[in-house]
């Protein structure tokens, strides 16, 4: 089925029915808002897409996705993980129904989609990611899946970030025993700051997320794409498929070369570092350091004069070689494409388009972006000054409420849980852990 394209824009080379005419096979299994929101836009593009929430009102803003699972028994996580565990473990058969579907058993690739901040998304990411390894068939010995996932910004709250430090630790542990392959963070920080304002005068409003989703859907798409196309120097699937797999923290992104611009000097540098950085991928890694695999490739419109000449793309493998250094056999590729123009979510063609060429890099790191690590660090000194606080001022004298106890006769004591376990009257054990072993994400 073809659906309309909301703000998604795809570059010439692809029409817009394309994206369902690929080689590769996705399968995203979006969880809890950030989840849905962006499993949408990869729905638009006729990916295969499984929603998973607590939440109705959630569910119900889904425009494109139609395998939707509810969590039932509950409506929202409160940005509560157990609770979100809870609902998974509650709804056991039914997520099990998603990881034994065709659509991720047979998919080249899955991606969980989730966001650190809330409830749901933080609960199911680990515990998906934990059991897809006993569906999935391994990509020459590596995992074929792994995580779309979005990370607080700077001015969102500090239980935001404590909930997102207790999921990227566990999606980290995986990542380190190579039961993940690559997760691609969206950094809420970096998408603001590079889009703030630059919306304003466009027919419709987009905001920020809005553009994270419609570029991050069209970016993996058009990636996926130039796997399609015959070249004397191809990017094929496998090579993709490589990278995807390989664990470790993946960035990509894409940058155009002009007609009529100059590929001298440290040209090439600056257009690979402006890749990474303009994409609504997370950038700031250590790219030489820490690199283990990664990608360049270009496409550009054939005639006879190229725009990047067999020479010019010799360079530009070398100068991205020594950008991700650490990386031992990155891939690349250089294609030739007789169609050219730009398709829009209107399907217009924008008939002032300039010769160009596209060059599109992934890279995968070991190490988490720079603003998360600070992050982290900062919300474990937070957390550590108000234990100190508390510890100081424990000696302080409390207010005896003992001769208000007795409740009068037209009032009602209301609690969802209880006070102290005198007062349960079911016996259950509400016992809370925040450290958990990876039998907690065993369904």
């Amino acid at each position: 089925m073809e659906y309309n394209l909301g703000f998604i824009t795809l570059e010439g080379f692809m029409k817009r029915n394309d994206g369902n005419r690929k080689i590769l096979k996705f399968c995203f299994i979006a969880c809890g808002q950030y989840g849905g929101r962006q499993g949408d836009e990869f729905a638009r593009l006729n990916h295969n897409v499984h929603a998973i929430n607590t939440s109705d009102v959630d569910l119900a803003d889904l425009k494109v996705v139609t395998n939707i699972v509810k969590l039932d028994g509950y409506n929202g996580a409160v940005k509560d993980i157990e609770r979100g565990q809870a609902a998974i473990r509650d709804n056991r058969e039914k997520v099990l129904g998603i990881l034994q579907h065709p659509d991720v058993v047979e998919a080249d690739f899955v991606f969980v989609i989730a966001g650190m901040g809330g409830g749901t998304g933080n609960a199911a990411a680990p515990m998906l990611l934990s059991n897809l390894s006993r569906v999935r068939k391994p990509f020459n010995g590596k995992p074929s899946f792994g995580a779309i996932i979005s990370v607080p910004g700077t001015w969102e709250k500090r239980g935001i970030k404590k909930n997102a430090r207790w999921g990227l630790s566990h999606i980290d542990d995986l990542i380190r025993k190579r039961a993940c392959g690559s997760v691609t963070i969206i950094d809420n920080e970096k998408l603001f700051t590079m889009t703030e304002g630059i919306f304003s005068d466009t027919e419709t409003r987009l905001d920020w997320t809005d553009y994270g989703n419609s570029t991050l859907s069209a970016l993996l798409t058009e990636t996926a794409f130039l796997t399609t196309m015959p070249s004397g120097k191809t990017f094929d699937a496998d090579e993709l498929l490589d990278v995807y797999s390989t664990p470790g923290y993946y960035s990509s992104g894409k940058v155009y070369i002009y007609d009529d611009e100059s590929l001298e000097g440290n040209r090439l540098t600056q257009l690979i570092e402006k890749s990474f950085r303009d994409s609504p991928t997370a950038s700031d890694y250590d790219y030489e350091l820490d690199s283990v695999n990664g990608f360049i490739a270009a496409v550009h419109p054939k005639a006879k004069d190229s725009i990047i000449s067999d020479s010019d793309f010799r360079i530009l493998e070398e100068r991205f070689g020594r950008f991700i250094a650490a990386a031992e056999k990155p891939h690349s590729g250089l294609i030739d494409n007789n169609q050219w123009g730009l398709i829009t979510s209107r399907n217009k063609h924008n008939a002032d388009e300039r010769p160009k060429a596209i060059v599109y890099t992934g890279a995968v790191c070991s190490q988490l972006p720079a603003r998360i690590v600070k992050m982290l660090e900062e919300i474990d000194q937070e957390e550590k000054e108000l234990e100190d606080k508390r510890n100081s001022r424990g000696s302080k004298l409390s207010l005896d409420l003992s001769s208000f106890k007795a409740i009068e006769k037209n009032e009602v004591a209301v609690t969802k849980e209880p006070v102290n376990d005198e007062f349960d009257l079911f016996g259950s054990n509400n016992k809370n852990k925040n450290d958990k072993d990876d039998d907690d994400f065993l369904l």
